[in-house]
């Protein structure tokens, strides 16, 4: 197969052009995605800790005091962290029970009421008899949506929420049913559908909390932005789900480090844990035990819902948003990929492979420095195929 060389760099523009374009929908997006998560666990950077405080129920938590846990539990755990008047608190677990002791949850939903800033988890879900129709729950409607809502996550029913009494005593935050593949998680919703009303994450309800934003704040426009007033704006996808950079440190100590170590400060003494951090920090209450544990996480370990969160809430503290390189960058690769192809015509067989294979291995070198100093990916597909293209065509010459 021979052709002049202006047939063949007409070659590289169409395909060159056919993967920019391939690159940025479904379902070869979703290998820019593997391959921008891949970049964020493997280059080499040294965020900042997240103003977050992780209180672990862990397995040793649990041992001593087996799953479910009642509302004294949770009056406990609000007790002990209260002195330090975290700026936001916030318990992942549903606070739900079926039958509660009425003095025990008097006694939770008074401590609950001490706290400036509590949010509580809900789960969304689906009825067994899709025929029936489940009455309307009140939930935070964010109302100032742009363009397109269809692709949000939407849900006919609240499957589990907090007792009523603990619901009106703290502000409300949604996660979605527990996922049932084992796929890697590396996004996360920040807002959902429910009876076609745009409700908050648990995760975006933190974030408004924490930089004290109302619903009346916050603009929703699927597949641009979420904009958190005037001076955060959340990159997201068309639903409504953000990149969740794994790389952020966190301060984690165990529940039962957390009450050792405020006997030890309040006597004066040397905590175990940093739990004088509290006072500047969202401290949010999360399950890791084993158990908890199902989630496939893009830094290669299983994690649990509340370590997904915590990320994704450290991701947003720290405005440490992955995006991806625009439209100019792909035409300049492209560019690049046609003067290539005019060099590689002077080359024999071997001497293409070699040279696309140095470039190539350049290349991944500059998009992990580009990851590291402005954690923007560079494309995968476009200057992987265009290479590969290339070192096929002169392999059939």
């Amino acid at each position: 197969m021979r052709c002049s060389t202006r047939q063949f760099l007409f070659l590289i523009f169409l395909v060159g052009l056919g993967l920019m374009y391939g690159s940025r929908t479904a379902p070869l997006n979703s290998l820019e995605g593997v391959f921008a998560q891949w970049l964020a666990v493997n280059s080499t950077r040294h965020p900042a800790a997240a103003p977050l405080a992780l209180v672990q129920i862990s397995e040793e938590d649990l041992s001593a005091n087996p799953w479910p846990w009642s509302p004294v539990d949770y009056s406990l755990f609000l007790s002990t962290a209260l002195p330090f008047q975290p700026p936001v608190l916030a318990m992942e677990p549903v606070l739900a029970w079926e039958k509660p002791d009425p003095q025990q949850l008097a006694l939770l939903h008074n401590q609950l009421l001490r706290v400036p800033k509590v949010l509580l988890g809900s789960e969304f879900g689906f009825p067994e008899d899709p025929s029936i129709v489940q009455p309307l729950q009140e939930v935070p409607v964010l109302r100032h949506v742009e363009g397109s809502m269809s692709q949000l996550r939407e849900f006919p029913i609240i499957a589990l929420q907090p007792n009523e009494e603990l619901r009106l005593a703290a502000t409300l935050g949604f996660f979605e049913p527990s996922a049932t593949d084992n796929g890697t998680v590396r996004r996360v919703p920040l807002v959902f559908r429910y009876r076609g009303q745009v409700t908050p994450s648990f995760v975006l309800q933190a974030a408004m909390l924490w930089f004290g934003v109302t619903p009346e704040e916050v603009v929703v426009v699927p597949g641009s932005h979420i904009a958190l007033g005037k001076e955060l704006r959340i990159p997201v996808d068309v639903a409504g789900t953000m990149a969740v950079d794994f790389a952020i440190p966190v301060v984690r100590f165990s529940l039962g480090d957390l009450l050792l170590s405020a006997e030890q400060y309040q006597n004066g003494h040397q905590a175990i844990a940093p739990v004088a951090m509290l006072k500047n920090s969202l401290t949010l209450l999360i399950r890791t035990d084993k158990e908890a544990r199902t989630i496939r996480l893009a830094n290669s370990r299983l994690g649990s819902r509340g370590e997904l969160t915590a990320a994704a809430i450290a991701t947003i503290q720290k405005a440490s948003f992955i995006t991806r390189s625009d439209l100019t960058v792909d035409g300049l690769i492209l560019l690049e990929a046609i003067i290539l192809g005019w060099f590689c015509r002077r080359f024999g067989k071997l001497g293409v492979v070699a040279l696309c294979v140095g470039c190539f291995a350049f290349y991944l070198l500059v998009a992990f420095g580009v990851f590291a100093m402005w954690q923007v990916t560079l494309p995968l597909l476009l200057p992987a195929g265009l290479l590969g293209f290339i070192v096929l065509f002169r392999q059939l010459e």
